[in-house]
């Protein structure tokens, strides 16, 4: 439940624009298998304490900040890495300059745009999801590359990572964003590689999804047991076309959609899902953690929404997260998608009223990780406030 401060301010931001929802101008009835799903939060927060997975305010966490995650499964059993189990990418931040004061954080060169810590995890479908140890500086990890030098002011750094397994090769594929200036001129999602990500040594840097171009943040999905009707021989081999799903903001706008026989090499192909006017994603969608397949053969992708910076009262809050539907022959088309929000700011350290040392942005929730379960059902994981890691459990239900 909400705190009576928390409460307070949910109140008054509802009480400035009005109620939310419903928005009538969504898709309901107009895409092919609206009327066949629906997805349900089964567990807002499996933590019992209705406290976050991972923070500094329950010594989870040394960083004032940790926040956007990405998950990925144990290494197959008997090779390198497989004895750590589960894991996550963590982004940490050490301080917000926007709002206090980073005198003498040991690294203001990235201090503002983030660095990686990846940690063993214990996500279990039943019980209490919990990381093993704590994400500290020596969980840190630049995969692929050096860090940026050390520096009196911000350079660059590492943000929003993003995950997908790939079976067919025991290969792991992070997405990460190299935040630039605090993402001022320059922010570009770049690819990187391993088949242990418990090994920071492992990593090999590809380079930018897309070179050239502004970016935040994409999420992979590889299609290896559907070779293309068109492709070679060779390609057969290789399956796909694989899709990477890439946002096109530093806050959200459209979904670009790119496509790839390899799984490197990645090539720009139109929007893919845009905001829709009047409908509760209206101001910008941004792209969530990897697609997963659902029993009914179709993909479930989650992604966010982010009403803007700096934020104005909305009954969404700043950031929320919805799901689509993707079509199980053709992924680049979808069937579903949600008519309101899946996850929105509702607990006490995911709305921070009162930006500081204790809380970054107020009334966010963005997920960039994906756990599946088992029977359709799945852990998000979040950042709150951009301060908190999150994890809620939800059900696709189809008819």
């Amino acid at each position: 439940t909400m705190s009576v401060l928390g409460a307070a301010v949910w109140t008054a931001v509802v009480a400035s624009v009005g109620p939310p929802g419903p928005w009538p101008n969504c898709t309901a009835g107009s895409l092919p298998k609206q009327s066949q799903y629906s997805v349900v939060v089964t567990r807002r927060d499996p933590i019992p304490t209705g406290a976050a997975l991972i923070s500094h305010a329950n010594g989870s966490s040394t960083f004032n900040f940790s926040f956007t995650t990405a998950w990925f499964p144990a290494p197959p059993a008997g090779s390198k890495g497989s004895e750590l189990g589960e894991g996550l990418v963590v982004r940490n931040v050490e301080c917000n300059p926007n709002h206090h004061s980073c005198a003498g954080v040991p690294h203001p060169q990235w201090t503002n745009a983030g660095a990686l810590g990846i940690v063993p995890a214990d996500l279990p479908a039943q019980g209490v999801p919990s990381i093993k140890g704590v994400v500290d500086p020596s969980t840190i990890v630049w995969p692929g590359c050096d860090a940026p030098p050390q520096s009196d002011s911000a350079e660059w750094g590492a943000a929003d990572p993003r995950l997908t397994y790939r079976p067919k090769t025991a290969t792991y594929y992070l997405t990460w964003d190299n935040c630039t200036k605090n993402c001022e001129p320059e922010r570009s999602t770049l690819l990187s590689t391993t088949t242990n990500p418990h090994d920071p040594e492992s990593w090999t840097l590809h380079g930018p999804v897309l070179p050239g171009k502004y970016t935040g943040g994409a999420a992979i999905l590889f299609r290896d047991d559907e070779p293309s009707a068109t492709a070679t021989a060779a390609a057969s081999a290789a399956a796909g076309p694989h899709y990477a799903f890439v946002s096109d903001s530093n806050t959200a706008g459209s979904i670009i959609l790119a496509t790839s026989q390899d799984g490197l090499s990645w090539a720009e192909d139109g929007i893919f899902m845009a905001a829709r006017k009047g409908c509760w994603d209206e101001a910008g969608v941004a792209v969530g953690p990897q697609p997963e397949r659902l029993s009914t053969g179709d993909y479930l992708m989650i992604y966010n929404i982010d009403t803007g910076f700096p934020y104005r009262g909305n009954p969404l809050g700043r950031c929320a997260v919805g799901y689509a539907i993707l079509d199980k022959d053709d992924p680049t088309k979808i069937v579903a998608r949600s008519d309101g929000p899946l996850l929105m700011a509702t607990l006490p350290w995911e709305q921070c009223p009162v930006k500081g040392y204790t809380c970054q942005e107020t009334m966010v929730v963005f997920s960039t990780g994906l756990k599946p379960l088992g029977d359709d059902t799945f852990y998000v994981i979040y950042g709150g406030a951009d301060t908190d890691v999150g994890i809620a459990e939800i059900k696709v239900v189809s008819k």
